[in-house]
């Protein structure tokens, strides 16, 4: 009887090493283990604009209206879901910085700098900006752009330059020589 006990002792003790290793395996490996899931882009057909990033949890808890009829039979429902959260943009945030979902919408519509002319990336840690200065604009999809780091410190220090960025993400640069520049943000 002993030899059975010292075995399967053996046998739970290398199972919880295991699952300690893989867990500081996946931590390293993930950044934050399973934490950051794929990210789907839902786009409009006709303008390959950007409409929302979700990923395959909130896209099945939204895909239904809901009522009893359409959870049975899910292709049947006839409802319009369009309106549905999590199937647009992220709400805005209530400080400075977009929330973790609203940073990574702007990042996965833009893709590069607005700047008119730039296909410089967006670096990862920062460079999104207010186009209506916080507090004054929110913090919102509407409201954000992304800028390599030289076109973003032009936009604050080069005198004469006006942005405009319009809800749907398209940016209009006014040159001090009255050049109209515009730009809308990459189809998908």
């Amino acid at each position: 009887m002993t030899r059975a006990r010292g075995a399967l002792d053996a046998l739970l003790e290398g199972t919880a090493r295991q699952r300690e290793e893989l867990a500081d395996l996946l931590g390293r490996t993930a950044g934050g283990g399973l934490l950051d899931r794929p990210r789907i882009a839902i786009v409009d057909e006709l303008t390959g604009a950007l409409l929302a990033l979700t990923d395959s949890t909130e896209l099945r808890r939204y895909a239904t209206c809901g009522a009893a009829a359409c959870r049975r039979h899910p292709a049947g429902c006839g409802h319009d879901l369009g309106d549905r959260p999590g199937l647009g943009p992220p709400p805005p945030s209530d400080g400075y910085r977009p929330g973790a979902a609203l940073d990574r919408y702007v990042r996965a519509r833009d893709r590069r700098c607005r700047q008119p002319g730039c296909r410089r990336r967006v670096p990862l840690g920062g460079e999104l900006d207010h186009d209506r200065p916080w507090p004054d604009g929110p913090t919102s999809a509407g409201n954000l752009a992304g800028y390599c780091t030289g076109h973003h410190r032009g936009k604050h220090q080069a005198p004469g330059w006006q942005h405009s960025l319009a809800e749907d993400g398209t940016l209009t640069v006014l040159t001090p020589t009255g050049l109209v520049a515009t730009t809308t943000p990459p189809p998908f």
